[in-house]
C-alpha cells in the first residue's frame, strides 16, 4: 500500500518530464537504497555523471542511469530507517516466480553499481552527455562524458541509489516487509 502511491507519483513525474512539462529532477531524501537482482536486461541505455539535491540544499554527486525498458529478475530493494528501538529495514522483493519486474522509462540516480558480468551492445563511451539519444527526453549536461548502448545485460547486479523514477512499473510477486534490525539486500 505504501509503494503504490509512490509508484503512481513517479509515473506522473517521469511522464511529465519526458513530455517537457516539468524538470526531471526532484529533491531527494539522501537515504541510500540498495537493490540487487539476479539478472537485469536493459533496452536503450544512457548514463552520465550529475548531482542531486537534498532538502537542506546539499548536492550529492550521482551517476544517472536511464533506460527505455528494464527487466529485473529476482529483484530485492531495501533501505534502513533509524528508530527508537534501533535500525528498521524496509525490504521489497518482486519478480521471483520467473516473471520479471518491468520498468518503462526508468531514471536512477546511483552512487554505486556493480555486476558479476555485464554485456553492452552498440556501446558508446565518451559521447557528450547532451547528445545522448537512446532514451527519449533524457540527456546530460554539455561537456560531460556520457555512455549509451542499445542494450545492457547484467548478472548478479548490485546498486546503491538515492532516487529512481519510472513512467510505468510492473511488480509481479510483490512482497514488502518492515523488519526490525539490519536485513538489507546485500
Amino acid at each position: 500500500m505504501i509503494f503504490v502511491p509512490a509508484a503512481a507519483a513517479a509515473t506522473f513525474l517521469v511522464g511529465a518530464a519526458v513530455q517537457g512539462a516539468i524538470g526531471a529532477s526532484f529533491v531527494v531524501a539522501g537515504t541510500p537504497i540498495k537493490t540487487s537482482a539476479e539478472l537485469v536486461k536493459s533496452y536503450g541505455a544512457a548514463e552520465f555523471g550529475s548531482f542531486v539535491e537534498t532538502k537542506d540544499g546539499r548536492e550529492i554527486p550521482v551517476y544517472v542511469v536511464a533506460n527505455r525498458r528494464v527487466e529485473s529478475y529476482n529483484l530485492c530493494q531495501s533501505y534502513l530507517l533509524p528508530s527508537p528501538v534501533g535500525p528498521v529495514t524496509i525490504r521489497i522483493v518482486a519478480g521471483t516466480e520467473g516473471r520479471p519486474v518491468v520498468s518503462q522509462h526508468q531514471v536512477t540516480k546511483a552512487t554505486m553499481l556493480e555486476a558479476g558480468h555485464a554485456t553492452y551492445t552498440d556501446f558508446e563511451f565518451g559521447r557528450d552527455a547532451s547528445t545522448l539519444d537512446q532514451v527519449p527526453g533524457i540527456s546530460g549536461p554539455a561537456g560531460v562524458p556520457g555512455v549509451q548502448a542499445t542494450a545492457v545485460v547484467a548478472r548478479n547486479a548490485r546498486q546503491v541509489f538515492l532516487a529512481t523514477s519510472s513512467a510505468r512499473l510492473d511488480l509481479p510477486d510483490l512482497r514488502l516487509r518492515v523488519l526490525l534490525g539490519v536485513h538489507e539486500c546485500f
